[in-house]
């Protein structure tokens, strides 16, 4: 059986680790008590082609989105427990829902929470996950395809129609806003605080890759490296990268065609990045694959920040349990004769 590369998310003080099976969530409440929840990664029925390369991956992003909303509200509540007052609540909240779409999830206003929360709290529907994924969708598509689109309609109309000037002036718009987001959100202190657990969360990850359970350490998790070729951050700027190079074609078509044809490419795209990142993630001692990772490796800078002692503990008991979990779950597996299917995830 191959082995298990692991993945995860930065959430409200706390970090989500998953493996083939399980996920986990630790949080670090006020008392400094750390709050674990561990849940079985939901199966979802899916014909073989599905699982295809090039095809896998925009299925493997929606999977990503829900454990990562899913987490994002467990956390949240966690988190707003903890809160007596109604103003940081509200803070909670804010940061919770502007940090979700660089996390590569979105979170509605108002939300239920899973098993493993405070007595009370009712558990999360699929009708929640799902509206905040829409929600953040539909927010992406705005800042990802929509806004470049109208812009290029205007310098269009004011007469620049060179293919390698729009290009250029795609890839500016695309990418000022991607970076322009992450640089404004940054300035709140919970969001400062999730990019410190984002950072927990690939130092985590490097340590346990680099010499294996024994190293996830503290000592060990702080000297590894905040970043990881399988970041969603690199997935985000390998999509924006690949969507400047699709849309090359199609320059000179009016707006409300072309940007139908660019959210028909969405999901090629997602395919096609998903790829490169697990070459990427699979080849990080190769120096060919190093340099073409180093860009998106660079904006990672942006959405991590180094993580203080506690900050990896939460991150190393999250990767932990979801490997206890994984343990369980492999060796149910053999016992009744079955196998698991080895997945690739996004760090």
């Amino acid at each position: 059986m191959a082995e298990t590369l692991y993945g995860g998310q930065a959430v409200i003080e706390g970090v989500m680790m998953r493996g083939t099976q399980q996920f986990a969530v630790a949080c670090r409440r006020e008392s400094g008590e750390i709050a674990v929840t561990c849940e079985a990664v939901p199966k979802v029925f899916r014909p073989a082609w599905q699982k295809l390369p090039f095809l896998r991956g925009a299925f493997s992003l929606v999977d990503a989105m829900t454990l990562g909303t899913k987490a994002m509200f467990w956390a949240a509540k966690i988190a707003e427990a903890d809160i007596p007052k109604a103003e940081g609540k509200n803070a909670i909240r804010r940061a919770e829902e502007i940090a979700g779409p660089a996390l590569g999830t979105a979170v509605a206003a108002s939300d239920p929470t899973p098993a493993g929360a405070p007595a009370g709290a009712p558990g999360v529907t699929d009708v929640a996950i799902g509206g905040a994924m829409v929600t953040g969708l539909l927010f992406a598509m705005v800042l990802v395809f929509v806004i470049p689109n109208l812009v290029l309609s205007a310098v269009q109309a004011a007469g620049v129609t060179k293919t390698w000037q729009l290009g250029l002036i795609d890839a500016a718009v695309r990418f000022g806003i991607f970076f322009t987001y992450i640089a404004a959100i940054s300035q709140m202190k919970h969001v400062r605080r999730v990019f410190q657990y984002h950072g927990a969360e690939h130092k985590s990850i490097n340590a346990l890759e680099a010499g294996g359970r024994e190293n996830l350490t503290v000592a060990a998790a702080r000297a590894a490296s905040r970043l990881h070729p399988r970041c969603g951050t690199s997935f985000v700027f390998i999509v924006l990268l690949l969507s400047t190079l699709a849309l090359a074609p199609f320059y000179g078509l009016p707006t409300y065609i072309r940007v139908p044809i660019h959210l028909l490419l969405a999901l090629p795209i997602a395919g096609v990045s998903f790829e490169l990142l697990r070459l990427a993630g699979k080849y990080r001692s190769n120096p060919i694959a190093a340099a073409l990772s180093r860009p998106g490796m660079f904006a990672q800078l942006l959405t991590t920040r180094e993580p203080d002692d506690a900050q990896l503990a939460v991150a190393i008991t999250s990767l932990e349990t979801v490997m206890d979990a994984e343990r369980a779950e492999q060796a149910a597996a053999e016992n009744l004769g079955g196998s698991r299917e080895p997945v690739a995830t996004v760090a």
